[in-house]
Parts: structure tokens; C-alpha cells; sequence
């Protein structure tokens, strides 16, 4: 194989390919016999076809699996021979394919872009993170005997501080149930702050087994859309009232639902989860301050094939991969573009640093990443442990892991700020 290269666009290179005769026989031979064992003709049994009788009367399929098979590999033993890393799959035009000749097409390569980045030290960044007091503890461990909570039935009308389990359904103008809105199981637990006056009025009094219908009017500023500033009907059937009851909070409650010896295990690992949570908003708030100021830093033209494949990896995975219309589509694009070149001069500005500090990742640091994730997700560590058994898998993690020693070199020379902010009481809510 013989190729050159030539300079075609920004970050792009066209290669001239050229497969010499005896290779392209060579591989449209091994093609032929390979379809001899899968074919039968009348008078010859299957897989004694004669050759010559194959490439005669198969020539049209020898020709396309000679292709489909030999393009790509062809193609990217020409990148790899040129020294170029593509950003995107190559396209191939040109091909000229006739029998008896050389072989010969053009690929073009958009090539990951390698800048120089410039002033990428001396940032300046603040380090706003909340104070981890015993509200904030105390909150999260509140929450937890919630959730950990249980229901007793009772036997009498529902009143103020009861939970209601109940089906629902909405219903239209003429009363009849639509069956997209059925909503199974909800308990409402009555007197609640944020229950609707219309609702709770609706289910005070009611009974196991009976069906109200209870009229709703939502505010203007309702959160659902297609809800506010209406008034919406609701049949409701009553499954159970029931009592809500919190576990105490002992010693038994923190070795039962945590594994922890006490519940001053627990409050220690609520601070230290707390505490973790922190730092990672944190951390990715002056990240995102700091790649912001890179690409202001650095411009650089991005390669527009690069751009608009990503672009699209990005609509399919919103839309599921469906088809969407002309008018959806241009929203899409509006909405995720400027995104999806940020994210991709990050990604180039972040690579350039680790080349110029010659940062590397080993092995033993793959693994150990893989370990952590295993750890934090006991649950999925076969799963994740399967995911990453492909050299692909691993060497895109040792990408993620090298970009991640980029930007703690960008913080750690960052001229950086700090700042504490007022403690985080009330902020289970928040997370």
C-alpha cells in the first residue's frame, strides 16, 4: 500500500491510498473461497463449488464483502501509517475499484486538534465551601428516620396528622376518567405544609374502601404546566389510613437499617458523606470557573465535523434515537450546541496541559479507580468490573484519569480565593 497526505482544512487531511493489484487478488481470493464454503450450485455439492465457477457467478457479492471488509482495514492502516489521530470515524470518497487494477480512494481524517495552551497558571478562582455544622447532621439523619419510617393502619375516619394511601385519577370536562393519569399508592399524609387546602379538605374524614371526588385549583405559578391556574377534578379511591411512625433513634436504629455500631457511627458518617458531597460541588464549581477561563485563554478553531458528530451522539441520546422533525431538530441544535463546543475545547485545552506537563496514567491506577467505583456501588461492582474488562473501556478511563490530573495541575497553579459560606443548615433539602 502506497498513500500521501495532504492539508484539506482546519485539523483535516486528506490521504491518497493506493492498493497495489496483487493485494487486492490476494484478498478478493480469500473472499471467493470464503463464500465457496457457504454456497451450493446444482451438479457440485455445498462447498465444492469451483473457485473460478464462484468468482464468476458471485462476483457481485465477492465484491461488496471484499469492501466492507477490507475499507476499514485498509483505512486505518493508512491513518496509523500517516501519524494522525482522528477526532471522528474518516470518510472515504473516490474509490475506484476495477478488477485487474489497483484499488484507490481518499480518506478524510478530521484529526483531534493539538493546541499549545497559553497562561493556563495563576487563575483566579475562589473556594466557596459551606461549613458542615450539626444542623446540617442533624437534618440527614432526620431525613433518614423518615424515609425509614412505618405505617400502621387504623381503623376510623382519617384526621389531621394521618396518612392517606390512595389511587387517583384525573377526570375531564364530562367526567369521564382519563386513563394516562393514574396515579397508584400515594400516601398524603394530612396537615403536611405543602398539601393543597382543597385536597387535605377533600380527604379529612374519609374511610378504607371509600371513592371521593375532590375538586383541585391550582396557582397560576403551579410547577406542571398543563395544571396551572386551573381547576382539575379527581376521583380518588381510599385504600388505607394509616399512622405514620418513626423508628427511635438508638443505638438498634443505626445497626439495623446501616450496619453502624451507634448512632454516633452513624452521625460521623452522615458528616463524612456530608462532607464529601462538599467538596466534590466545590471542586466542580471552580472547575467549571477554570475551564470557562481556559477557552477564553486559548481560542482555537474546532473541527466543524468534530463538532456536529458530537453534536449529534448528543440529539440521538435525548431523543432515544428517533426520528424528529426539521423545526425539533433546529431547537435541539440551538439548545445542546454551545454546550457540546465547550465541553470539546475542554476537553482539547485539558489534553494540550497534559502533554505539556507530561502527565501519564498507569495501569495500576486504571484499577484502582475501577476498585473505587466498586466500592462506592457494592451493588454494581460485577457489573461495573464486566464493563471495563475491553482494552477500550480502560484506556477511555485512563483519558478521564489524565484529564483529571490536568485540571488538578490548573487548580493547584490557580491563584486561589478562600471563601466559607454560611453552614449548611437545612441542606439535606438542597442536595
Amino acid at each position: 500500500m502506497t498513500h500521501s497526505v495532504r492539508e484539506t482544512g482546519t485539523w483535516q487531511h486528506t490521504i491518497d491510498v493506493e492498493i497495489p493489484v496483487n493485494e487486492v487478488e490476494a484478498r478478493l481470493e480469500l473472499v471467493s473461497r470464503r463464500i465457496a464454503q457457504r454456497v451450493a450450485m446444482p451438479g457440485f455439492r455445498k462447498g465444492k463449488v469451483p473457485i473460478d465457477r464462484v468468482r464468476t457467478d458471485f462476483a457481485s457479492q465477492i465484491e461488496q464483502e471484499f469492501l466492507e471488509s477490507f475499507l476499514p482495514e485498509a483505512t486505518g492502516r493508512a491513518i496509523h501509517e500517516a501519524g494522525l489521530n482522528p477526532a471522528v470515524p474518516p470518510t472515504v470518497t473516490n474509490l475506484r475499484f476495477t478488477p485487474g487494477q489497483p484499488l484507490t480512494f481518499e480518506a478524510q481524517v478530521d484529526a483531534v486538534p493539538v493546541v499549545e495552551v497559553k497562561d493556563w497558571k495563576g487563575i483566579a478562582l475562589t473556594r466557596r465551601a459551606r461549613v458542615i455544622d450539626d444542623a446540617a447532621v442533624d437534618a440527614v439523619v432526620a431525613s433518614l428516620r423518615e424515609d425509614s419510617a412505618v405505617f400502621v393502619d387504623l381503623d376510623r375516619p382519617a384526621q389531621s396528622g394521618d396518612v392517606v394511601l390512595m389511587d387517583s385519577q384525573r377526570l375531564d370536562a364530562n367526567g369521564r376518567r382519563l386513563t394516562h393519569t393514574r396515579n397508584k399508592g400515594a400516601r398524603i399524609q394530612l396537615g403536611a405544609p405543602d398539601l393543597m387546602p382543597e385536597l387535605e379538605a377533600g380527604l379529612m374524614g374519609s374511610e378504607a374502601g371509600q371513592e371521593r371526588t375532590i375538586a383541585v385549583t391550582y396557582p397560576a405559578d403551579h410547577r406542571q404546566e398543563e395544571l396551572a391556574g386551573k381547576t382539575v377534578r379527581y376521583v380518588v379511591s381510599i385504600r388505607k389510613i394509616q399512622e405514620k411512625k418513626l423508628r427511635d433513634l438508638d443505638d438498634t436504629f443505626a445497626r439495623e437499617l446501616f450496619r453502624l455500631e451507634s448512632v454516633q457511627a452513624l452521625r460521623e458518617r452522615v458528616r463524612l458523606n456530608l462532607e464529601s458531597e462538599e467538596a466534590t460541588r466545590v471542586r466542580r464549581g471552580m472547575e467549571g470557573i477554570a475551564s470557562e477561563e481556559l477557552v477564553r485563554r486559548n481560542p482555537f478553531e474546532m473541527p466543524a465535523r468534530l463538532v456536529e458528530y458530537m453534536l449529534d451522539q448528543v440529539m440521538r441520546e435525548q431523543t432515544g434515537g428517533r426520528e424528529v422533525g426539521e423545526e425539533l431538530r433546529k431547537q435541539l441544535d440551538e439548545h445542546y450546541r454551545p454546550g457540546v463546543e465547550r465541553s470539546l475545547r475542554r476537553e482539547v485545552l485539558l489534553a494540550g496541559i497534559a502533554r505539556q506537563e507530561s502527565l501519564t496514567v498507569s495501569d495500576e491506577e486504571v484499577s484502582g479507580d475501577i476498585d473505587r467505583m466498586c466500592v462506592s456501588d457494592p451493588r454494581q461492582a460485577s457489573k461495573i468490573r464486566a464493563r471495563y474488562q475491553t482494552a477500550e473501556r480502560r484506556q477511555a478511563l485512563g483519558e478521564a484519569i489524565i484529564e483529571r490530573k490536568a485540571m488538578d495541575a490548573v487548580i493547584a497553579a490557580a491563584q486561589v480565593k478562600e471563601e466559607p459560606i454560611a453552614a449548611m443548615a437545612g441542606a439535606a433539602g438542597e442536595r
